[in-house]
């Protein structure tokens, strides 16, 4: 039996953060073989991907400059459109009202100028959409597009996700329907990609800088039970039992709970809480009519995906070596739903059969199509979000144990946002 400080389970990049950040020595376990997580990169035919993609970014000047000062980037300008009704219109939507016809236009800036929505509290995420854009723009877009990608009603989610958008200047809407550029959500319209290696390369510059701090890194080391004794911690592992003071967590809560005996209040608030899978259908193929666009965006329900990505727009070395695209196409689903049962053969067949349908691409430029879905992609904040989360993690810092992480807090963080969390709990426990 090893008696350890500090045990970190998951080694994603919040497990990875947070061990390179702490001064004394800790463990890191991973179940899988390869660290990472929902940052793990993949390669189809010499293009690296991930599940997403993901991309550098953030409001926190000290994140972003630790983040490019670890890999090399390319810095790269926004280039995200909406496909809607066959036209692109610029991202974000309200910004470019101009692309669209003259009855959708006209609907879009007369609700946002006259709204009567604006007055009232939202208590929930389509309210808040009505509240801060109108009733044009919710309905012909941000409704639409929530919807598909949350696979559940945005009047029965909270706010906290989206309270924090930014009401778009008057001037900016009236402009954008004039046809007069400009730009929204400008906090994103440069944002950072690793080189080479796809985002797997800030996970390896995380791990590299937690092993020079003589912190051990384990994967292919699932832990199978963890126990409360004699004020510590008993984890038992395929690579050991260990003895262990402080214990934090990273992984998902649902795989937490099945390590450990949990009340039976705080398995029903497990229960109840709501999250998204996801299926990523990369399809390469010798030429596409997308242009020079990096994520297009599409609300209508009858296109299987909700987004798709063209990765040659990240630099040169996720293009081709004998030309052509690589395109990723992100399919949500719930599990035990109808998607989440059809199986990657008919996903892939849907997505090939709607990229075609819109004029996309032509079936016969198709040179490989490769599928992967993971089970913890999206929180889902519905109503019951906050009092679920809050009873689960009131629990476990009661037992002792930290959470950090997207699915270890059940919150919708990004890389930013969680190595933010880490930095801070990192410096809470070198001061212990």
């Amino acid at each position: 039996m090893n008696y350890i400080d500090t045990l970190i389970l998951g080694g994603g990049i919040a497990g990875l953060s947070l061990a390179s950040f702490l001064d004394k020595p800790c463990v890191v376990l991973e179940k899988e073989p390869t660290f990472g997580g929902l940052s793990r990169s993949f390669n189809m035919n010499g293009v690296c991907y991930d599940i997403g993609p993901h991309i550098i970014f953030s409001k926190n000047k000290e994140v972003l400059d630790l983040h490019t000062s670890l890999v090399q980037t390319n810095r790269i300008k926004r280039s995200n459109q909406i496909f809607y009704k066959g036209r692109y219109v610029k991202y974000p939507f309200e910004n470019d009202l101009y692309a669209l016809d003259k009855e959708d236009r006209e609907y879009c800036l007369k609700e946002f100028l006259h709204n009567p929505y604006e007055t009232y509290d939202a208590q929930n995420m389509l309210q808040f959409f009505l509240k801060t854009f109108g009733e044009g723009i919710t309905r012909t877009y941000l409704q639409p597009y929530n919807e598909k990608i949350w696979k559940y009603d945005p009047s029965c989610m909270d706010t906290q996700m989206v309270e924090r958008i930014p009401k778009p200047p008057r001037e900016d809407v009236i402009k954008s329907a004039e046809g007069i550029s400009t730009e929204g959500y400008t906090h994103q319209l440069y944002f950072h990609y690793p080189k080479q290696a796809g985002f797997q390369a800030l996970v390896d510059a995380y791990a590299a800088k937690a092993i020079s701090r003589s912190h051990r890194l384990k994967a292919n080391a699932g832990v199978s039970k963890i126990t409360s004794k004699d004020g510590k911690w008993l984890v038992e592992s395929n690579v050991g039992t260990y003895t262990v003071r402080r214990l934090i967590n990273t992984m998902p809560i649902h795989e937490l709970s099945q390590l450990m005996v949990m009340p039976d209040h705080v398995t029903t608030s497990l229960l109840q809480l709501k999250y998204n899978s996801i299926y990523i259908v990369n399809v390469q193929v010798k030429r596409d009519s997308i242009g020079d666009h990096f994520a297009i965006y599409l609300p209508e329900k009858d296109i299987i995906f909700h987004r798709l990505s063209k990765l040659n727009f990240l630099g040169d070395a996720y293009c081709q070596t004998n030309g052509g695209s690589t395109l990723m196409a992100e399919v949500t689903f719930r599990p035990g739903s109808y998607l989440a049962g059809i199986g990657e053969k008919e996903i892939s067949r849907r997505v090939l059969e709607d990229l075609e349908t819109i004029g996309f691409i032509s079936g016969v430029d198709v040179t490989d199509v490769q599928v992967r879905h993971e089970k913890y992609a999206y929180v889902i904040y519905d109503l019951k979000h906050r009092m679920n989360t809050d009873t689960i993690l009131s629990f476990l810092r009661a037992q002792g144990i930290y959470s950090v992480g997207r699915f270890a807090e059940f919150e919708y963080l990004n890389t930013d946002g969680v190595v933010e969390r880490t930095l801070r709990l990192a410096a809470q426990l070198n001061q212990e």
